[in-house]
């Protein structure tokens, strides 16, 4: 099996390393959950069947984050021949059906459901360091306009906290991009001020939340990056919701000009489909899984 390398980029060369050659399609991945299998084993062999071999977790059954779990797991992979690139914390009680639904379920903004949060982000640390992972990914939350809100220095306090954890276990967390443009989100990334904090960049997100525009973002946010999620879709029509999703191509993510970007920057770290169209159009995901690695392959190969 292709060994798939450690996600770092080759613009911050003191925090993150570097690799020598750039993306192509044999890095690519699948967002486990968007198989549309909620049986694990079920999800990584679909995976294969697309002739790839690297996943990003998407939330488990509980019975995984622990040490027994692990090791479950990683016999999954090790059987189905499926490698995992980084590990992504989701909460119980998330809902994303409407902006200020967003703002009062998801991440550690809520703050009477942060202390239980942090702690299972910390389990999910330990599931990603028992499975040699070396990446944690999540959504933060909207973050308050002022960085002297006390929330915004609460969610400082937060990450900081699971960072400080991450980094006695040799595993980055990365925040995924969407509720906040690329400025706003560096200037919280600085306020954390850790090492082993980087950034998940979703293309789309910062779309469908109307928050910025994704090349433009990405050329901002490229030396703290550590895994992409390919995702493509519209802006909102209605400020209180989310806009679209699309196939990629379809939508103004800039997703042909995002993965430019990263190629030529040599970035070898996980590029991870992530795509939920099917819910939309009634379609089958895996079938609409393989259009987008076409999509994919068809862009890095040029």
């Amino acid at each position: 099996m292709r060994r798939v390398l450690t996600v770092f980029v080759v613009l911050n060369l003191l925090c993150w390393g570097a690799a020598p050659d750039s993306i192509d399609a044999a890095d690519v991945g699948i967002f486990l959950r968007c198989t549309g299998k909620t049986e694990p084993r079920e999800a990584l062999q679909a995976v294969r069947g697309l002739g790839l071999h690297m996943v990003q977790v998407s939330k488990l059954p509980d019975r995984f984050y622990s040490p027994e779990g692990a090791r479950e797991f990683a016999t999954l992979l090790k059987e189905t021949g499926v490698q995992a690139s980084t590990v992504v914390a989701v909460y119980d009680g998330e809902n994303y059906k409407d902006i200020p639904t967003i703002r009062a379920t998801v991440g550690f903004m809520p703050a009477a459901f942060m202390e239980q949060r942090v702690a299972y982000t910390k389990k999910c640390v330990d599931f990603a360091a028992a499975l040699k992972v070396k990446i944690v990914t999540f959504h933060v939350g909207f973050l308050p306009l002022e960085s002297k809100d006390p929330d915004y220095q609460r969610l400082v306090r937060a990450v900081r906290d699971v960072s400080q954890y991450a980094a006695k276990r040799g595993v980055t967390i990365s925040l995924e991009t969407g509720q906040e443009s690329a400025e706003e989100l560096l200037q919280f990334i600085s306020q954390v001020s850790q090492r082993n904090v980087g950034v998940n960049f979703d293309m789309a997100n910062l779309v469908l939340y109307g928050k910025d525009d994704a090349p433009a973002a990405l050329h901002m946010l490229l030396p703290k990056v550590t895994s992409v999620h390919v995702k493509d879709g519209l802006p909102p029509e209605d400020p209180a919701r989310l806009g679209a999703e699309t196939r990629l191509g379809e939508g103004k993510a800039g997703v042909r000009e995002c993965l430019r970007q990263l190629k030529a920057a040599h970035f070898r770290g996980p590029v991870v489909i992530e795509n939920y169209v099917f819910r939309g159009r009634k379609t089958e995901p895996m079938a609409e899984l393989a259009l987008a690695k076409a999509y994919v392959d068809q862009v890095l190969a040029q």
